[in-house]
């Protein structure tokens, strides 16, 4: 059985653990994502791009 995506509530077995303006740490599949991208609402889970661990 899949996690439920936050804002569909569609089950996936992959979600996006994403930082969300409003509503906290959540985890989305990836058409909400990339709607929450494109409507600015996403913000970085760290400080850092975490390009360099």
């Amino acid at each position: 059985m899949g996690i439920k995506c936050t804002i569909c509530g569609k089950e996936e077995d992959s979600l996006l653990r994403t930082n969300h303006k409003e509503l906290g740490t959540i985890k989305l599949c990836v058409d909400c994502w990339s709607k929450e991208n494109y409507k600015k609402k996403l913000l970085n889970l760290e400080d850092f791009c975490g390009c360099c661990r």
